[in-house]
């Protein structure tokens, strides 16, 4: 004679499988944000060497690199007074890195030299991964 025994899962064995999912799911999900913010990283990056960029073009148009990133957008004094034809070297909105911080710019060796830097992410010096500062030079 054949048993009719019941079909199905037990409270306990439903909570092991939800426990296992939610370890599944937590674990993917934090690599796939780890890897949102590399690549945010990354983007930023590009960000700072085009300002590189545009700063060694104001360098060869004026002889020397510009006082503050602000130069880059609007004319200085000194510019204003020399006649030069004067034309935006950057947007506004790309003096920030991609985390809205602004920029780290030191004009350095009378102008012949200069440090730009984003701080990462957490907008404050050190850090790691996508919280690491950048410093490019010429």
């Amino acid at each position: 004679m054949k048993r009719n025994l019941e079909r199905g899962m037990t409270l306990v064995e439903l909570m092991a499988v939800i426990i296992i999912l939610g370890i599944m799911l937590t674990v993917i999900a934090k690599n796939i944000f780890g890897q949102a913010d590399n690549a945010k990283a990354r983007t930023n990056i590009l960000r700072l060497e085009k300002i590189k960029g545009a700063l060694e073009l104001y360098r060869t148009e004026f002889g020397r690199y510009p006082g503050q990133l602000g130069d880059l957008i609007r004319p200085s004094a000194d510019i204003q007074q020399s006649g030069k034809l004067f034309m935006k070297y950057a947007e506004e909105s790309e003096l920030k890195d991609v985390w809205e911080h602004d920029l780290l710019y030191k004009n350095e060796n009378d102008g012949r030299s200069f440090s730009l830097t984003s701080l990462g992410a957490d907008g404050a010096p050190g850090g790691t991964d996508a919280n690491q500062d950048v410093t490019l030079r010429p």
